[in-house]
């Protein structure tokens, strides 16, 4: 019998997708494996951060989702916010920048 995955297995796969796409570009830029580690665990963290308020709403009315960011747009979001306040090096910094100004063109 199917059953569906739920709203926060859906979140959780898309982070775990988009994150191994964004560190194996990080890494193809030469980016030091410790700034990719301390750069994917911050955006982990806000990300799951956001999913759990996203699963609380959905929880309460199912009717949220139409109301909630996407999992890539929510993924993109963490990356841009995380990216203004973390300490990167110059390449790792326009990367990210690239990469969620890419995925923000494609979205709208």
């Amino acid at each position: 019998m199917y059953k569906p995955k739920s709203t926060r297995d859906i979140y959780m796969e898309s982070l775990s997708v988009n994150s191994a796409s964004i560190e194996r570009q990080l890494a193809d830029q030469s980016v030091l494996a410790g700034e990719i580690k301390s750069f994917l665990d911050a955006v982990s963290k806000l990300y799951q951060e956001n999913v759990d308020r996203i699963v609380e709403e959905c929880d309460k009315d199912m009717m949220a989702l139409e109301r909630v960011p996407s999992p890539l747009k929510l993924f993109v979001d963490c990356l841009a916010q995380v990216e203004k306040s973390a300490n990167l090096s110059p390449q790792a910094r326009a990367l990210v920048q690239r990469y969620a100004s890419a995925w923000e063109d494609w979205m709208q």
